[in-house]
């Protein structure tokens, strides 16, 4: 079931329509010579699929396009190291300041909105320029090409988050178009569509009550709601990446893949190689890196290993719940270190996936007092079962299709891939049987809040 209000989301109607055009233009298009033509019509296409959302975006994201791209012109100028500096500095001052105005000005008791993607384009774009300042690369591109790399729409509201050195090189290039990248494209898009409306959507009609009720319930109803929240931000926002990444296969594009079966991860550490990838190699690239990374002292280590995950969490928003969540990945983390600890138990991936969840509650309640008074009941009244939520039959239905959907992922992660068309094809039509039968409509993404 697709979502079928006004707003051009991935698994709405509008934007099956959309796509279809401009799928077909682009590849008619994407010939030599015709190559201007084909970027051009995705760059319109951009930016009017964002201005669906709001008419007044698209002014934003023409801002930090023409900041990065000016400054990216001046970085490119044979000037002294210190003027650099000062140049790379006002690039990073102007296009940050937009997100921390719209992130951060409840805290001073403004109400303003936060636009969507701005997070995600604010740092895509930035990393044209700061790859230019650190003179990593020829990345060289026209002001069009720049732009269409800023704004290409299926990374535009919720990332992957590309870095100039893989996607420019792409858009100024022919698309290796195929039979097979369409059609694994396809399979991409509808397997992100499943996890999305048939397990994150139908957990959230679970937990959205339990979440909003916590005090009244029994602390094993606390525990699974805490377990399965962690699912379904996990299939919502791996399954926005998952269509992302099939619309621009569709196209002969390859995006990064922003998540790698996290959930299977043995250690902390391994779990942040394998979620929301594209924001990890990001801040390890220009900001766990550029503060000396592991090339300083033990103590100095620390710090940068704590600020980067401090950092991550202040990202996420403007409570003090977003820290402490930060702050419980770095705690563990500095504590394998310490200890040792490599993984490869299955025990201890279990523990992983416990404390990562009861972390989760801070970033789920968006504050502090909430989320750990959430864990004291959940602690303090274990008994009785779990409840089912308002209907049993739900609760089940939503239980044999998550084990499906885990049953999918464990395959994709023991290597398993489809390469005969006909077992594609009957796959294809089964997730759009499930997606039909027990997907159920949302108006958002969780990620679109940050």
């Amino acid at each position: 079931m697709l979502n079928e209000n006004n707003d051009m989301l991935f698994n709405s109607f509008e934007f099956i329509l959309f796509l279809l055009p401009v799928l077909a233009l682009t590849l008619l298009l994407n010939r030599s010579g015709a190559l201007p033509w084909r970027n051009g019509v995705l760059l319109l296409a951009s930016y009017a699929f964002y201005a669906w959302l709001n008419p007044w975006y698209p002014l934003l994201l023409l801002y930090i396009t023409a900041v990065n791209y000016g400054g990216g012109w001046l970085l490119l100028r044979e000037y002294a190291s210190r003027t650099r500096y000062l140049i790379i500095t006002v690039i990073l001052l102007a296009s940050l300041a937009p997100l921390a105005f719209c992130k951060y000005a409840p805290l001073f008791g403004s109400s303003v909105w936060l636009p969507i993607g701005l997070s995600f384009f604010t740092f895509q774009a930035l990393s044209y320029s700061l790859d230019l300042y650190r003179q990593k690369g020829n990345i060289r591109a026209p002001f069009a090409d720049y732009a269409l790399f800023v704004c290409f729409f299926p990374t535009l509201l919720s990332g992957p988050i590309e870095r100039s050195r893989n996607l420019i090189p792409q858009l100024q290039s022919r698309f290796p178009v195929s039979w097979d990248g369409v059609a694994e494209g396809c399979q991409s898009f509808a397997w992100g569509l499943f996890k999305k409306v048939v397990i994150a959507d139908r957990l959230a009609q679970y937990l959205d009550p339990i979440y909003a009720t916590y005090q009244g319930q029994s602390g094993s109803t606390l525990m699974l709601a805490a377990l399965l929240y962690s699912i379904q931000i996990y299939c919502d926002f791996s399954g926005y990446a998952s269509m992302a990444v099939g619309v621009g296969r569709m196209m002969g594009i390859k995006l990064t893949d922003n998540f790698h079966f996290p959930y299977f991860a043995g250690t902390i550490r391994d779990f942040w190689r394998r979620w929301h990838i594209s924001l990890t190699s990001w801040f390890t690239e220009y900001v766990y890196i550029s503060m000396g990374g592991n090339r300083v002292s033990a103590a100095r280590w620390v710090l940068n290993i704590a600020a980067v995950f401090l950092l991550s969490g202040i990202w996420h928003g403007p409570t003090w719940a977003f820290v402490v969540w930060g702050g419980a990945h770095a705690l563990l983390y500095l504590t394998e270190h310490a200890l040792g600890i490599k993984g490869g138990h299955p025990l201890y991936g279990l523990l992983i996936f416990v404390y990562v969840s009861l972390a989760w509650v801070f970033f789920r309640m968006a504050d502090t007092v909430q989320a750990a008074h959430y864990i004291q009941c959940l602690v303090s009244n274990p008994w009785p079962l779990p409840s089912m939520g308002s209907s049993t039959l739900s609760f089940v239905f939503t239980a044999l299709l998550l084990a499906l959907g885990i049953l999918i992922e464990w395959f994709q992660y023991r290597g398993a891939r489809l390469r005969n068309p006909w077992m594609r094809g009957a796959t294809l039509l089964l997730l759009l049987l499930l997606i039909s039968l027990f997907g159920v409509g949302s108006e958002q993404f969780v990620y679109f809040q940050f």
